[in-house]
């Protein structure tokens, strides 16, 4: 039900509903709604922890006794949750202070921007003479010969740069520049036109070549995401093989000591196909209730050998709030995934299990940056993200951000594994030391895909060996 309608609804009863009650109750189907009403009829004040307790009461959770929680060696560095934050403008002013300040931190250890000056001395530099400054985009243009120009700014004033056709190196970075990044620039001061300034070269955060960490006893983590619990198009029968495959009844015989050792499930989000995602959903939902949707992934996992720890993070499919970085799937929601002893942790997170530290992040963002860059392939995303050191560098597309003051996407330490999903296609490769790890679905091919042109790579598994550093991929589609 929509917002206006509940608010009506309430106001009718003579209650009025907290901003975050009318959340939760847009995830519901109309049946619990009016339950909900006619339990806290006479409210003046309906609030979402109202909302939950009613829920709570009304719907037992029917699965397998719990799970206990077993993660001695895994630490959560980053997101164990994310609160609610402001939104007015001053608080998006101080979200992208903080990229720029963390941003710029990070490119000066770069030898090449380590004496970026600021752009007020740009005016001091004499024809011809090289200057180093960091900045974030504001605008990328080209012009009807094909150059480009950047307007950069700092935290005083903004000032535009040229891209020539004819400078090599720069003119190929440039393709890869998209706006609200931070980025640094090597270039000389020459007049062309009105712009003063020519870019010889672009510069990225980045970082060098990394050795891993390693797990001090032979300890294997198994990778997966979007799995769409509740959609029609879960392929049940595959996340079955997969569940057979870790209890060691489906597993080729030169991988039969594999299984036991696969100590955590990591779980990259959309781990149920939610309620009201996009138009005309639930003529593809098998399950259309968010919450049953929740109690069958339950179920499901309930399956999995006793030794595992899921660890499990939200995907904008999810009930969850849109805007990134997003907290862990609430306890009132997800009910059963907490009393069964998984451990739910916001997106992104940074993990660090048996000393390898994992960055988890469902990839949003990678909706943005392809159409920006002209990319598609999953690792090639995944290395650009590191390369800008951000999870979502695009603002204002599809990425919904939250304005927190500090900017919570920033990379700023470098892991040993990275996990994505959210494309729907796996793909796996190292990358200056680091896994990059996007798992496939267990979704087949929906009516969006078909339109996007999308083709699906469901039932691939990376599985890792954190002591040796040796991945497996599982094909079970």
């Amino acid at each position: 039900m929509k917002a206006e309608l509940l608010v009506e609804k309430a106001m009718n009863l003579g209650s009025f509903l907290t901003p975050d009650a009318i959340q939760l109750l847009e995830t519901l189907p109309d049946e619990d709604i009016q339950k909900i009403f006619t339990q806290l009829k006479g409210a003046t004040v309906i609030t979402r922890e109202m909302v939950a307790q009613v829920l709570e009461t009304a719907r037992p959770p029917k699965m397998k006794p719990e799970r206990e929680i077993k993660a001695p060696k895994m630490v959560i560095l980053k997101g164990k949750d994310y609160p609610s934050c402001g939104g007015e403008v001053e608080d998006f002013q101080q979200l992208f202070r903080s990229r720029y300040e963390k941003t710029k931190s990070l490119l000066r250890m770069r030898p090449e921007a380590s004496q970026a000056i600021p752009f007020s001395s740009l005016k001091y530099l004499e024809e011809g003479q090289e200057f180093r400054i960091i900045g974030m985009v504001a605008e990328k243009r080209v012009t009807p010969k094909g150059h480009y120009i950047l307007e950069l700014e700092d935290l005083e004033r903004r000032e535009r740069f040229w891209v020539l056709r004819d400078k090599g190196e720069s003119y190929e970075q440039v393709h890869e520049v998209v706006t609200d990044e931070v980025i640094g620039l090597v270039g000389i001061k020459r007049q062309v036109g009105n712009i003063s300034f020519i870019t010889k070269k672009i510069l990225w955060p980045e970082f060098p070549k990394i050795t891993p960490h390693r797990a001090e006893e032979e300890v294997y983590v198994a990778f997966i995401s979007d799995l769409h619990v509740g959609s029609k198009m879960f392929l049940e029968h595959v996340f079955e093989r997969f569940v057979k495959w870790l209890k060691g009844t489906e597993t080729q015989e030169k991988y039969k000591h594999i299984p036991p050792k696969v100590s955590y499930l990591l779980i990259a989000g959309d781990i149920c196909d939610g309620v009201g995602i996009y138009p005309k959903q639930e003529k593809e939902l098998e399950i259309a209730d968010v919450f049953k949707q929740y109690e069958r992934a339950a179920e499901l996992l309930s399956e999995l050998p006793e030794h595992i720890t899921v660890v499990i993070s939200p995907g904008n499919h999810d009930a969850v709030r849109m805007a990134e970085p997003q907290p862990p799937i609430p306890e009132e929601i997800a009910k059963p995934l907490h009393d069964m002893g998984c451990v739910l942790v916001g997106n992104p997170s940074l993990l660090e299990i048996e000393g390898v530290r994992i960055l988890m992040y469902h990839g949003r963002s990678f909706d943005d940056l392809s159409s920006e860059v002209n990319v598609q392939n999953p690792c090639e995303l995944m290395k650009l993200l590191l390369k800008k050191r951000h999870l979502a560098p695009v603002y204002g597309g599809k990425t919904a951000v939250a304005p927190y003051t500090e900017d919570y996407m920033v990379i700023e330490e470098i892991p040993d594994v990275f996990h994505c999903g959210h494309l729907h296609v796996a793909g796996m490769e190292r990358y200056k030391g680091v896994w990059l790890l996007c798992s496939g679905p267990f979704q087949g091919k929906t009516s969006y895909m078909r339109k996007r042109g999308i083709e699906p790579t469901p039932g691939i598994v990376p599985v890792l060996n954190l002591k040796t550093g040796e991945l497996l991929r599982l094909h079970l589609a």
